[in-house]
């Protein structure tokens, strides 16, 4: 059976519901989605986990966060609780415990830089989730091929280089500017919360 998406306006108002494959097939005019990404922070050591995307639909071999969209009547946390227990095996009790950052606007026809997704807007949620025991990562071997941990300036390097699936282009630099800065306070007070901890 296939999947339902929400359609939204850019300000985020619904306006109809669209079966997934409709939305990707469409050639003309798109409104717009909603989707969700996720920073899963190893806490002990203030790394970012990114993917190698498996045989997926979208982006097939591409590095990735922990993604995915926002089915119909779904809520953006609550999705993306969902992807990281599929996609990683984190228990749903940990995976809903996300902070939001911040919404990125992409609208993919607008991008320079040539891409499979021309006929996409997407309204992407986007989280940090911090992980202590690194055990409770199980990934799907047919989403997820491979994980590895990052710097946080390897993460920002790998993204602002195109070296991942997320769009990056100056239009959007603002955006990301913004995600960084919040990712990083929600990176450092982690850290400090480790650190009184142990005193």
């Amino acid at each position: 059976m296939d999947e339902n998406l929400d359609i939204f306006t850019k300000d985020g108002i619904k306006i109809g519901i669209m079966p997934k494959k409709i939305y990707y097939s469409q050639t003309n005019e798109v409104n717009w989605i909603k989707c969700c990404s996720c920073f899963v922070v190893d806490k002990n050591q203030n790394k970012i986990l990114f993917e190698k995307r498996g045989n997926t639909l979208i982006d097939p071999g591409k590095l990735d966060l922990c993604s995915g969209h926002v089915k119909s009547g779904e809520m953006p946390q609550i999705a993306i609780a969902r992807e990281l227990n599929e996609e990683l095996g984190i228990p749903m009790h940990i995976a809903s415990t996300t902070q939001f950052l911040k919404n990125i606007l992409v609208d993919y026809s607008e991008l320079s830089d040539p891409t499979t997704r021309r006929n996409m807007k997407c309204i992407t949620s986007m989280y940090a989730l911090g992980i202590t025991d690194l055990s409770q990562i199980n990934i799907d071997n047919e989403e997820v091929v491979r994980y590895a941990w990052l710097s946080m300036k390897d993460a920002r390097d790998f993204i602002e280089n195109g070296m991942t699936r997320l769009p990056y282009e100056e239009s959007l630099k603002g955006q990301y500017d913004t995600i960084f800065s919040m990712l990083d306070n929600f990176i450092n007070k982690r850290r400090d919360n480790i650190n009184v901890e142990k005193e």
